[in-house]
Formats: C-alpha cells, sequence, structure tokens
C-alpha cells in the first residue's frame, strides 16, 4: 500500500472521503457475485487497498490523473447489485465509489429529458421525475439500489424493457472520464448523425473505458392506465407461442415475465418448486390502448391454453418486484462483508440469460432437458423476459462435486453456436469474461486495441470483459 498515494488521495478528497480501514475494504470488495456461480480457476479473492468517495467529475478527474501516474487499478462502484463480479476489485487498487454523486438536476417536461449524476439510484431519479408527470422507461429489480451508472454500464434490462428497451437506450447524452482526467460531453439530443456515437463504447462498457459521471436520460409519460394480468400455460411450450404470436400481431405489453418452474434440488431460501409455467404481463399507456391491447392479449393467450388467473396474483407479483434488493440492501448492511467473501450454504445455483433466435428457443429448452443428467445438474426453471428471444434458465448442483461451471459453460457456448448471446442482461465482469473472444471473434481484438489506446497503463477495472 503506497503512503504517499493514500496521502494525495486525502489531500484531494479529505480524510473522510478516503478509507484503507479493513471493514470498507471488505465491505466494498465485490458486488453481488457469489463464488458458487462458478469463477475460473485460481481466481483469486477481491479486495481493494482504498475506498474513496468523489463529490464530483472534478474529483474523479483528480482520482484517475492519480491512478494513471501510479498504474493504480480503479473500479468504479454503484449500487453493488451486480452479479457479474463488473464491480469486484479481483486486481486491488481503488473502488470509486460514486454514490455521493447523486444529483438530480432540473427536468424538462418538454423536452422529457433528465440529467443525473452517475450516483444516483432509480428510485430518486423516478421521484424526481413524478413530480413532473413523469418516470424512467428502466425499471430493473434493483431500483431501490441501483445507480445511474451501474446501470448503463452493464446496459441491464429491466421489468418495463418490452416497452421501452434497456437502460441503454434511455440514454440521450453522457458524461465521463478518461483514465487520464479527460472530461467528455456528448451532446443530449434524441437523434444526431455526426459519426460513431461515444455513448455507446460507455454503455455496457463496465467503466473499462472510462468513468460515467452523468448521464441525460429519456423519461416517458406517466401512464394514464395501467393493467395488470396473470395467467398460468400447462407447460413452456405453449406459454412461448402465445408471446410470439403476441410480438407477430404487434401487441406489445410493457411486461412480459414468464416463468417454467421444474422440480429439483431448491438452494437455501427458495423454498419448494411449484410444476406449472405463469406469465404476468403489464400494458400501460391511454386507456383506450391499453383496453384494445387487453382484450387481444387475451384472445391470444387463451387460444394458446393459457387460463386467466385472479387479477390480485400480478399485482402482488408487480408490487413486490422490487423485494429482492431490498433484502440485498439489509443482508449487505447486517453483514458488513461483500457477498463475494461470505460463506455459500446449501446446493449451488446459477443463472443464465441468453439471447437466442427466437425460432431456437424452443429446441434450445429440448437439447437442455436432454443434456441435464450427462452434466450432473438440474434445471429449476425456464423462462423469458420480455421479449421471445430472451431466455433464461437457472441450473442446480443438488451436490458440491463441481459440475456447475462446466454445465453452465456448456449453456452458454451452446447459445453462441446457434447464432445467439450469452448474456442480455446482467453484464459480463469476470463471470463471463472467459467467453469473450468466443462472443466476440475479431471484434474483441478490436475492443482491446481502444482500450489500450485510451487506457495504456490499463487502470480502469482490469481484467473484465476478457479486456
Amino acid at each position: 500500500m503506497s503512503h504517499a498515494l493514500e496521502q494525495a488521495l486525502i489531500a484531494l478528497l479529505g480524510p473522510d472521503g478516503v478509507s484503507t480501514s479493513e471493514a470498507d475494504r471488505r465491505l466494498f470488495a465485490s458486488d453481488a457475485l457469489r463464488p458458487s456461480r462458478g469463477l475460473p480457476p485460481g481466481q483469486p479473492a477481491p479486495g481493494p487497498q482504498y475506498v474513496v468517495w468523489p463529490r464530483s467529475a472534478a474529483d474523479v478527474q483528480a482520482i484517475l490523473r492519480l491512478a494513471n501516474e501510479t498504474a493504480t487499478p480503479v473500479v468504479p462502484y454503484g449500487g453493488g447489485s451486480g452479479l457479474m463480479g463488473g464491480a469486484a476489485a479481483f486486481r486491488g487498487g481503488i473502488v470509486l465509489d460514486i454514490r455521493k454523486m447523486d444529483r438530480v438536476g432540473a427536468v424538462n417536461p418538454d423536452d422529457r429529458m433528465v440529467r443525473a449524476e452517475a450516483g444516483a439510484v432509480l428510485q430518486d431519479v423516478n421521484a424526481a421525475l413524478r413530480a413532473h408527470g413523469l418516470i424512467l422507461g428502466h425499471d430493473p429489480w434493483t431500483v431501490p439500489v441501483a445507480t445511474v451508472g451501474g446501470t448503463i454500464s452493464t446496459d441491464s434490462l429491466g421489468y418495463l424493457g418490452a416497452a421501452y428497451g434497456s437502460m441503454g437506450d434511455q440514454v440521450l447524452g453522457l458524461e465521463a472520464v478518461l483514465a487520464d482526467g479527460t472530461l467528455i460531453q456528448t451532446r443530449a439530443l434524441p437523434r444526431r448523425a455526426t459519426g460513431p456515437h461515444l455513448e455507446r463504447l460507455l454503455i455496457g462498457g463496465e467503466g473499462c473505458f472510462g468513468v460515467i459521471t452523468a448521464a441525460t436520460l429519456r423519461a416517458v409519460p406517466l401512464p394514464e392506465t395501467r393493467r395488470l394480468l396473470a395467467f398460468s400455460f400447462p407447460s413452456f411450450v405453449e406459454g412461448h407461442q402465445a408471446v410470439c404470436d403476441l410480438f407477430h400481431m404487434g401487441v406489445i405489453p410493457a411486461m412480459i415475465d414468464f416463468g417454467e418452474e421444474l422440480l429439483s434440488a431448491a438452494p437455501e431460501g427458495w423454498g419448494e418448486a411449484e410444476p406449472g409455467a405463469e406469465m404476468f404481463l403489464a400494458f400501460e399507456g391511454p386507456q383506450q390502448m391499453v383496453d384494445a391491447q387487453v382484450h387481444l392479449a387475451e384472445q391470444v393467450l387463451v387460444g394458446h391454453d393459457g387460463e386467466r388467473r385472479p387479477d390480485a396474483e400480478a399485482t402482488a407479483f408487480w408490487e413486490r418486484r422490487h423485494a429482492p434488493a431490498e433484502r440485498f440492501q439489509r443482508q449487505r448492511a447486517e453483514s458488513g462483508t461483500a457477498p463475494y467473501l461470505q460463506p455459500h450454504n446449501g446446493p449451488r445455483a446459477d443463472f443464465l440469460h441468453l439471447s437466442l433466435p427466437t425460432s431456437q428457443v424452443l429446441p434450445f429448452r429440448t437439447w437442455c432437458l436432454a443434456q441435464r443428467t450427462a452434466w450432473g445438474v438440474q434445471i429449476r426453471e425456464f423462462g423469458l423476459w420480455n421479449r421471445p428471444e430472451l431466455l433464461s434458465l437457472v441450473l442446480v448442483e443438488p451436490e458440491d462435486d463441481g459440475r456447475l461451471p462446466a454445465a453452465a459453460d456448456a449453456v452458454l457456448r451452446r447459445a453462441q453456436d446457434v447464432s445467439g448471446s450469452m448474456e442480455y442482461v446482467h453484464g459480463v465482469g469476470v463471470r463471463l469474461a472467459h467467453l469473450m473472444e468466443r462472443e466476440h471473434g475479431a471484434g474483441l481484438e478490436v475492443l482491446r486495441r481502444i482500450k489500450r489506446e485510451l487506457d495504456p497503463n490499463g487502470i480502469l477495472n482490469p481484467g473484465k470483459l476478457g479486456l
């Protein structure tokens, strides 16, 4: 640990802006990734030397200049709810906690834009927008925790993704700091044709190319009405076909959450599986449009053997959609330790989120079911989120015999082999970095060349994205 660097950071941020305490270093060692999900062998436990709290873009510029001069790794940190290790300090260095940069700027309802600093929590941005009859089009399960910068950096998808797309689709302009301290700002407009959009390099970039300090985001009107529906289906097949027909007709809900549970060992806290396939949908907008969409959707879903469930079930699902984030906040506060460093209990499980050609989804499910015995794992769930091509599955390893990583990799590779992608929602981090060359081919070397040009000393979130 460099005493000179520590003193320089304290001179910049003040004594309360820098910590080297064991407690803070353990708390900020990682995001929500746990080693039970299966990491490359020999991965060291994460742990920074410093945790720092900038209050402005100028602070971030100064921190990065110091880090660049001393070749000290810097890991940007938002809400800490990421699941891929994108905010884990596996190579030590500085964890840059941006949550004190949380100001939400003035809202202009006519422009339907809001500017927010990177550390602003989505829940707080929504509170500022609601006063003007607006809301963000991004509603992940982590709304009470996740920050603007973190969700942009992973290009996350939320519950309203069917209607509004991912967090990256909400970005109109970005402010960011490069490794050498250079501040860049892109013009915040819905449309421009003046060359490549620099913000696209930072959306999903996990802080590897620059540290996002603020963003101008698209806002959408609060819906006049929202209708929530619940349906059950005999199996995943009928439900998937129903979703395909909805999209083919142009009836696009704001949300689709569809899952089929299979009998398997239950990881601790999950409860027992209840076989069957359930679908929750949300339609929102002007009353007449919503009424028409709901009418058409009911016809399609019933035509595929869907059975309407009580509206109370859909309401309960909607109201508890952010509960996992609240539980994460509570557990993190109680334990005082990053999830990666916490002991693991119960069966190991992994969550895979694949983007596939729609025509490949059902054959892919059939292939997984046929392979599970050879893999030595169980499949707990298949699901769709918001689009018919976005397939999720949960693998469970009943016995702790080390088979889960190989099984997960087999699924991910198969997705790539059928012209799909290995992840659609959580980013790559370190968890999927070993498959990035397979994912991008020669394109990965292009990204590495850009990384070397912008960050020649390799200080920005090293080891992530396979860069």
